[in-house]
């Protein structure tokens, strides 16, 4: 029989196992490695745009009307554009 020896270099090629605190510091730079490659889908933009409300436009323009700066026609043709369809 021909036993064949190998030195333990060659037996076991894996490293030895890290403590605690080295192994937590090499999980954290893969996490951080990982979320390196990662995309981030670019944010919804903010809704600026909405319809203004007829009533703020209504007051609004009837503040104008007390004012003096509308006429009474002007006054009812702007109100009735602003609750009409």
């Amino acid at each position: 029989m021909l036993f064949l020896l190998r030195p333990r270099q060659t037996y076991m090629p894996y490293r030895l196992p890290r403590n605690r605190t080295q192994q937590g510091a090499y999980n954290r730079e893969l996490q951080d490695r990982f979320d390196a490659t990662r995309q981030v889908a670019a944010p919804a933009p903010a809704v600026t745009s909405r319809a203004p409300d007829p009533l703020d436009q209504v007051q609004s323009l009837a503040a104008l009307h007390e004012a003096g700066t509308l006429t009474d026609e002007e006054f009812a043709a702007a109100k009735a554009r602003v609750l009409g369809p």
